[in-house]
């Protein structure tokens, strides 16, 4: 169990979280959704401290770590425990992809060379890149670069998977590729929280959605209650404009 208790953050005058508290068991793929602007990425980026909160604390292999005081033991420890997918991949551009996947194990998890070749040439496996595993990023398309970017992710073996919005930089075409390793990932039992407006990819592969509007957990529930059966009047609001918006699903 990972527990995310009383995160406040907030830019200047605007409340971004308000409050948020989460309990994110073992294996559970959690989708947060809602409007653009009202908290979603923020939350995920406070979990690992690429941003502070004012208040907040995660509890994590059994200790509770205070999210707004930033220092190098905890932050070690999250970064340990978390993997981070982002949307414009952040790949290191003077690494080659088997590089960009290695460099985390030698760095953090300080693994020899030869340990990190073979762990990041099983993860490239898993998504389709060993035969780019020598090109840099610039060689890649953007949905290749996303590949590579989970795989440098999953290869830390990380408690918790955050997946900030992994499809929003790509070109159409190249989405189905991406949210199909995401898929194979969630299957294979890793605990994650994505953050994603694919409506449909959301429903068919979480087991619980959050809706999240102004900094507030206001839905919580499996896809079919809140996609079918929403309780709250903002979560309905948002479901009928993205009707105007629908758009083919994406069958997995």
């Amino acid at each position: 169990m990972i527990t995310l208790k009383n995160v406040h953050k907030r830019y200047k005058d605007n409340i971004v979280l308000d409050g948020i508290d989460l309990e994110i068991k073992q294996g559970d793929v959690i989708g947060i959704i809602g409007p653009s602007g009202t908290g979603k990425s923020t939350l995920l980026r406070c979990i690992n401290q690429l941003e502070i909160p004012e208040q907040g604390s995660i509890e994590l292999n059994g200790r509770e770590i205070d999210l707004s005081k930033k220092n190098r033991k905890d932050t070690l420890e999250l970064r340990r425990s978390t993997g981070m997918v982002f949307q414009r991949f952040n790949l290191f551009e003077k690494k080659t992809a088997l590089e960009n996947v290695m460099e985390g194990l030698i760095v953090v998890q300080k693994k020899t060379k030869e340990e990190a070749r073979k762990i990041a040439f099983e993860e490239l496996a898993k998504v389709g890149m060993t035969a780019w595993a020598n090109h840099y990023p610039k060689h890649l398309s953007g949905g290749q670069q996303q590949r590579v970017a989970i795989a440098r992710a999953i290869a830390m073996r990380p408690q918790l998977l955050l997946l900030d919005e992994p499809t929003s930089a790509l070109d159409p075409e190249l989405v189905g590729e991406v949210l199909e390793v995401i898929r194979q990932i969630a299957n294979e039992g890793y605990t994650m929280l994505l953050v994603s407006h694919e409506m449909s990819f959301v429903r068919n592969v979480s087991n619980r959605v959050i809706f999240l509007d102004k900094g507030h957990i206001v839905e919580d529930g499996s896809p079919k209650e809140v996609f079918e059966q929403p309780k709250n009047e903002r979560t309905k609001e948002f479901f009928r404009k993205m009707l105007l918006l629908e758009q083919p699903e994406y069958s997995i």
